[in-house]
């Protein structure tokens, strides 16, 4: 089903608990489904390493989405208007992780993390998705090398839901439905609720690597259907990771 994300922000002077946001769902009749983990890593090109051609190297995104599609993993880029989405198996983690730590300058540093951590809970025709964030700094600790001595930096940074409709994959339709839910879930007294979509769906362009053409080269298509997809899925936590990180900066 459509999936839409929701940045939960409780009172001013309050800080948002995820023990009190399970209880609302329970008490609505939710039913616990099981644990929610999401990880998404942004790395930033190496400002040591020359490209191979003039064209400018954009910064990556890599998304795993552990508890729903432990099998598949997401490589999202923004280039201008359009994000370019990469889906793949998940050992594609595996071999960024070798290319990026041989040698003294690897091609990509991993800067942060986010992780978002909680649990699903099936309410009729939905899935309710709810749990913490926590961003993680890759510190370099002075003298030592940057690869085998980076501190890691966890820091709460509030909470977010994700309420998937299962009865429909349309994205304007089910919109409609998933905000009716997550007014009900907020009200009375419950945490403000911000939609990360449908602002962070951006026009995408699915690429798929492509046998024979060279080790460098892809094919693309940009997706036009009204149809949900995982690739708007790993849109959305792109641009929660974006938005955290705004505030990060402002902290």
């Amino acid at each position: 089903g459509a999936k839409y994300l929701y940045q939960l922000r409780s009172v001013p002077g309050q800080q948002t608990s995820t023990i009190r946001l399970f209880d609302r769902f329970e008490s609505l009749g939710g039913k616990l489904i099981g644990k929610w983990h999401v990880q998404t890593n942004y790395h930033k090109r190496n400002p040591h390493q020359s490209p191979a051609s003039d064209k400018v190297v954009p910064d990556v995104c890599l998304l795993h989405f552990m508890t729903d599609t432990p099998d598949k993993c997401y490589a999202v880029t923004k280039q201008g208007d359009e994000d370019k989405v990469l889906e793949a198996g998940a050992g594609f983690l595996t071999i960024w992780t070798l290319l990026n730590s041989a040698g003294p300058n690897p091609l990509y540093d991993q800067r942060w993390g986010m992780t978002v951590e909680g649990r699903a809970f099936e309410l009729g025709d939905f899935v309710v998705r709810v749990g913490s964030i926590m961003i993680r700094q890759h510190a370099v600790r002075q003298g030592v090398d940057d690869r085998l001595g980076r501190a890691q930096i966890d820091t709460f940074k509030g909470a977010v839901l994700e309420v998937e409709y299962l009865a429909s994959v349309d994205r304007t339709d089910s919109l409609a439905i998933a905000n009716e839910l997550v007014e009900i879930y907020c009200q009375p007294d419950g945490p403000t609720a911000v939609l990360v979509a449908p602002a962070a769906l951006r026009p995408v362009q699915v690429a798929v690597p492509s046998k024979g053409l060279g080790s460098t080269m892809s094919l693309h298509w940009p997706l036009r259907s009204k149809e949900f997809t995982n690739e708007h899925r790993a849109q959305q936590y792109v641009a929660l990771f974006h938005i955290v990180m705004r505030d990060v900066a402002h902290s």
